[in-house]
């Protein structure tokens, strides 16, 4: 988690540095920037297709899936360029009928750039368009099993792992990036051909390698501006084409980041007006920002390699940078709010227990990318120089960036890809311009898309002479992926009949609902056991115990009781005449049993539902489910004293056989130590 809510957050104000661009060309914008000669073009063979066994880690049936590479030129400009090897998949279409499978299959362009090949084979194998079209991926060049140049980025430097300000982060990711040039050309990779004009070459010599004669495109993301290149360099090979979460091909407009981070929380405003968690948002958030700008929340941690200077520090970033990453996934967007409640709390309140949580988390895992790849793209497209040239502008624009060294780190990042020889756009100068075609193409975007939003895709729509523009309600990043169910048979019935305007497109132009934000069940048992957790597991041992053992006598409780009547029925024995009469104490015992029983069952199922909405939706706390589970909690507690209190009375009164006198009190007794346990770990209803 600390990877995601630390190094990630100074990532995103890296963003605008990293990979987007500007508004306005300006003097050191990449269209101005000196380029060298267009390469002479050379007429590299056709490859070949060289089939071998898919490698990937989750299980598929046979035919469901085959894999393939193909070798193409590193450096399509250099006639005495190495060959280097990218992979595709194909997925199968999932028609009875084959019959009913379309001979035109479609590719899809994936995003990052640098995103592995992988977990788009295991998301997409699932989607609607399988119902009518065999779908091909392509793994980018310079991507995991396609050559992958630095494997090891984020491992090499350990002392460039953590910063304490987004701006140091900026800098120490572009030195990272350095190292992994440097070692890259000393392996004889040859980065300038690191870029979007030979991703689109790539596509279009796989194409070729499969017999087809045209096909159709799709792309989301870096996968859209990519689309936009295939336009341009393989035009008689597409048929028809879905572009999504638009990037525009001249890169103009995407690095205003600051704008895009206040349009996110603008939407969360203007949408968040009934639950509880939205009053005084805006207002918080400001003077939360304003506070970590003068005096960050430092965390101390053990020396580590991964953390060597033994603290990690949070700035006014993290702030924003949870409903900004929420965003992407609208099914993510009910929790916004609350997680944004949970972090201004602990900030106002001085609260260490959530930053502690950050800080504990060592986790390197989260999504395959390969970052060497995405740099060299980065550079060698213009995305750095680009964002450095606005971003000046960016932050006058935008207060809310001031103070966080953004445009300092955008500049210096670009500086190191001129220093390493990837200045912007030297291969291919005259390649990046908005692109003007006939060319059937559906573009796509989700209104409430954070990194990539509508604007973007409106600025490419003059050039689309045979195109539509959808703006998906509500929907995050790349809604033709989310929604699949929709999205697929609207996109196959494009591909049947690329006619924009006579495409029914109303399931994606209804969109998804506004979000309808959760009130959570607060509560602070998740964030101090994931920190017990990560200081020491053991150290949960007695608060398992505490919980663990009540609730095994409850469990055994609830299946005795009713067990035992059963028997007193079949023998035609009563309470009485068994000295089994405890004057409603057993019956008490049993409801008992079965509150402090829904008591973990509900809270659990509360989590879950958390959990399901969004991977940061537990930090905020649980569904109005777990709510009801800390009410069963409570009602234990006072079912088995009430049990207990009878059970006394029962016993002055007369005899209770020895067997129900202890059964009951161990009823009693763990109905009031969960409820005690429940008072004590936060989860009691108040």
């Amino acid at each position: 988690m600390k990877r995601i809510l630390t190094s990630a957050v100074a990532g995103l104000f890296a963003l605008g540095a990293a990979a987007f661009a500007q508004d306005e060309a300006g003097p050191d914008s990449p269209a101005e920037v000196t380029a060298t000669e267009t390469p002479v073009a050379i007429d590299w063979p056709v490859p070949s297709v060289e089939p071998y066994v898919c490698p990937f880690s989750f299980d598929y049936k046979v035919g469901e899936m085959s894999c393939g590479f193909i070798a193409v030129p590193e450096n399509r400009g250099n006639p005495d360029s190495r060959m280097i090897r990218i992979n595709y998949v194909k997925i199968a279409s999932t028609a009875e009928d084959e019959a009913d499978v379309r001979e035109d299959p479609a590719i899809y362009l994936t995003g990052g750039p640098g995103v592995a090949l992988e977990g788009y084979a295991e998301r997409l194998r699932e989607h609607d368009i399988l119902q009518q079209r065999d779908l091909y991926i392509l793994e980018q060049r310079g991507i995991a099993n396609s050559g992958e140049f630095c494997p090891f980025y984020d491992a090499v430097r350990r002392d460039l792992a953590w910063a304490d300000t987004p701006l140091q982060a900026s800098v120490n990711g572009a030195e990272r990036m350095r190292e992994c040039f440097r070692t890259a050309r000393e392996a004889g990779v040859d980065l300038t051909g690191y870029n979007t004009v030979e991703n689109a070459r790539d596509v279009r010599a796989l194409r070729q390698a499969l017999g087809f004669e045209n096909w159709n495109v799709w792309g989301i993301s870096y996968g859209s501006v990519l689309g936009q290149m295939v336009l341009q360099e393989d035009p008689e090979g597409t048929r028809a084409m879905v572009i999504d979460a638009i990037v525009p091909n001249d890169l103009i407009g995407l690095g205003r980041i600051g704008r895009w981070v206040t349009r996110v929380l603008d939407n969360v405003y203007s949408t968040c007006t009934d639950a509880a968690v939205c009053e005084d948002l805006e207002a918080r958030v400001t003077a939360a920002m304003e506070a970590l700008k003068a005096e960050r929340i430092v965390v101390e941690v053990d020396n580590t390699e991964i953390n060597p200077e033994g603290r990690v520090s949070f700035g006014a970033e993290i702030v924003v940078f949870a409903p900004f990453m929420m965003m992407y996934e609208q099914d993510e967007h009910p929790a916004v709010p609350g997680v944004m409640d949970t972090m201004l709390t602990a900030i106002e309140t001085g609260d260490m227990s959530l930053f502690e949580l950050l800080a504990s988390d060592d986790d390197l895992g989260g999504i395959a990318v390969s970052q060497g790849m995405s740099s060299a793209i980065r550079c060698n497209d213009g995305y750095y120089a680009a964002s450095a040239a606005v971003a000046d502008e960016d932050v006058a624009e935008n207060p809310i960036l001031e103070g966080l060294g953004f445009a300092e780190g955008a500049a210096y990042q670009a500086q190191v890809c001129v220093e390493e020889g990837l200045a912007p756009r030297q291969q291919h100068p005259d390649a990046y311009g908005l692109i003007s075609t006939d060319i059937p193409v559906l573009v796509v975007n989700g209104a409430w898309d954070p990194v990539t939003p509508p604007p973007l895709a409106e600025r490419i729509m003059p050039g689309l002479s045979n195109s539509r523009y959808v703006e998906v309600p509500f929907a995050g990043h790349g809604p033709t992926r989310s929604l699949a169910q929709c999205a697929g048979p609207v996109m196959n019935a494009f591909f049947d009949n690329p006619d924009p305007q006579a495409l029914d497109a109303t399931c994606l132009e209804e969109g998804v609902n506004q979000p309808d934000y959760v009130d959570f069940f607060t509560s602070s048992a998740v964030i101090r056991a994931g920190t017990m957790a990560s200081d020491d597991p053991k150290t949960l041992a007695p608060a398992a115990i505490w919980f663990g053992l009540p609730l095994l006598m409850l469990i055994f409780s609830a299946i005795i009781y009713p067990l035992a009547w059963l028997a007193r029925r079949i023998s035609l024995n009563s309470a009485e005449a068994l000295s089994a009469d405890t004057g409603g104490a057993r019956w008490l015992a049993w409801f008992a049993a079965l509150s402090g029983i829904a008591f973990p069952v509900m809270v659990g199922l509360g989590a879950y539902e958390a959990s399901e909405i969004s991977q940061f939706a537990i930090i905020a706390g649980m569904t109005s489910t777990a709510s009801t589970g800390a009410w069963m909690a409570l009602l234990a507690g006072v079912f088995g004293f009430l049990a207990l209190v009878q059970l006394w009375r029962a016993r002055a009164a007369g005899s209770v056989r020895i067997g129900s006198l202890i059964g009951i009190a161990i009823t009693g007794l763990s109905a009031v130590a969960l409820a005690a346990f429940a008072v004590s770990w936060d989860l009691a209803p108040f």
